[in-house]
């Protein structure tokens, strides 16, 4: 299986709108709450790949109960770890004029010392179990900013390859434990190298900055445009097949998913990113990973890959 680690874990509350017109008083479409989190878009579409997963985080007070409730209804198998505190409730707009999302994440609930050392060990007893691990997601309030790196080194002592997606502080340090992967979307990479990413130059700088720290391979993930994944001293992109997108919330998600899948599964680099990019079309279709193994499969031979060759 594939052990999912979403430490910072929310109620997404959604809601519908014509169009979105700041600082008005208007009437939404409508208004749902769902189980939300990177981690949880990602252990979606591994369902939906009939790949197993478990995913681990922190659940705490009535939005806590809340998400649980959610995974169970989903059948999204999982061990959280209670908090005293309030979990998050994330505001995700919908503008279907613009075909726009505007996301409102929270902080999240304190996490105490007694609460992360359960979450810990839960990680320590489930991980021998684990194919790959999945780390991805911001970390909540008092935890060490450190913590991905620990949980990342402690997968490497076990043998377990690691797909990380999170930026930052958490990301510098992670860095540093040498994960399997790395994926960052454009806006991340750009921070990371103090420069736009629009092209293979400076998205193949971006990549070899963080193989220069630690990541033994990259993938740059460019919205609509697909993604550019460098591996094993290879760099490819991968062209996405243009779809009528609806809501991108948890695209990058959805490709990391796919990366995951293909290589549970043994697949070369070529088909991994090829999955990665139409699990990330496909999700934009519906977002949050709410997208079906009949749309993936026929994107799939949509996708492009050309493969690239870069000096320096």
């Amino acid at each position: 299986m594939i052990l999912i680690v979403n430490l910072n874990l929310a109620v997404d509350h959604i809601v519908e709108v014509d169009e979105l017109r700041a600082g008005a008083v208007q009437r939404s479409r409508g208004a749902r709450q769902q189980a939300g989190g990177k981690g949880v878009n990602v252990a979606r579409v591994l369902k939906t790949l009939c790949e197993p997963s478990l995913l681990l985080g922190f659940c705490g007070g009535r939005a806590g109960d809340l998400i649980a409730a959610g995974l169970r209804a989903e059948k999204i198998a999982s061990h959280t770890t209670r908090v005293r505190e309030e979990s998050r409730t994330c505001l995700i707009i919908n503008d279907h004029g613009r075909r726009e999302q505007t996301v409102i994440n929270a902080p999240g609930a304190a996490v105490g010392d007694a609460e992360r050392r359960d979450f810990e060990a839960t990680y320590t007893r489930e991980l021998p179990r684990a194919e790959l691990v999945v780390i991805n997601g911001s970390l909540p309030p008092n935890v060490p900013e450190d913590t991905y790196a620990r949980l990342t080194t402690e997968a490497n002592d076990a043998g377990k390859r690691v797909l990380l997606d999170c930026a930052g502080v958490p990301l510098g340090h992670a860095l540093g434990a040498r994960p399997f992967l790395v994926k960052i979307n454009a806006a991340e990479a750009a921070e990371l190298s103090g420069a736009p990413v629009t092209d293979f130059l400076t998205t193949a700088r971006a990549s070899r900055r963080l193989r220069d720290a630690g990541a033994e391979n990259v993938m740059i993930t460019l919205g609509e445009q697909g993604a550019w994944l460098d591996f094993a001293g290879v760099r490819y992109r991968f062209v996405a097949p243009r779809v009528r997108a609806t809501n991108s919330v948890g695209s990058g998600d959805a490709a990391l998913a796919g990366l995951a899948a293909a290589f549970r599964r043994g697949r070369t680099p070529e088909e991994a990113g090829a999955l990665a990019v139409a699990a990330g079309a496909a999700n934009a279709l519906h977002g949050a990973g709410m997208c079906s193994a009949e749309e993936i499969a026929e994107l799939r031979p949509r996708v492009r890959c050309e493969v690239e060759t870069f000096s320096g």
